[in-house]
């Protein structure tokens, strides 16, 4: 996944699927429980994807951060132009937090209708 050999690609169109799965959510008029479930799988799925690439550029970022250091950089200054090479760990980070917040209303939502449909089989 070296950024020179574009390994950003894969990355840049998770992140548009991703985007486009959120957006599907929000637009939901009323409970499709069937919806809810496919995207809970997909999103689960690109949200795993990501947690490998932020992983990478964490990777990255800390080697960088140690070279700095090595070569004489405070680790303050070091943390800020490893931050200004790698901006994918502050993006993945904020987009990621976004994205696991919707997993967690889209399971909400699924424990929902299940509440729902127990309390219709009861009566």
């Amino acid at each position: 996944m070296n950024k020179s050999h574009g390994g950003n690609c894969d990355f840049e169109n998770v992140l548009i699927d991703l985007n486009s799965d959120i957006n599907e959510y929000h637009k939901m008029r009323g409970h499709d429980g069937v919806l809810l479930n496919e995207l809970l799988k997909k999103i689960s799925g690109k949200l795993y994807y990501l947690e490998t690439v932020r992983s990478y550029f964490h990777n990255e970022f800390q080697n960088e951060i140690n070279a700095l250091v090595e070569g004489g950089k405070s680790v303050s200054r070091a943390e800020n132009n490893a931050h200004v090479k790698y901006p994918e760990m502050y993006r993945l980070r904020r987009i990621m937090d976004g994205a696991y917040n919707v997993t967690h209303a889209i399971t909400m939502n699924i424990s929902y209708l299940k509440k729902e449909m127990n309390s219709v089989n009861v009566s």
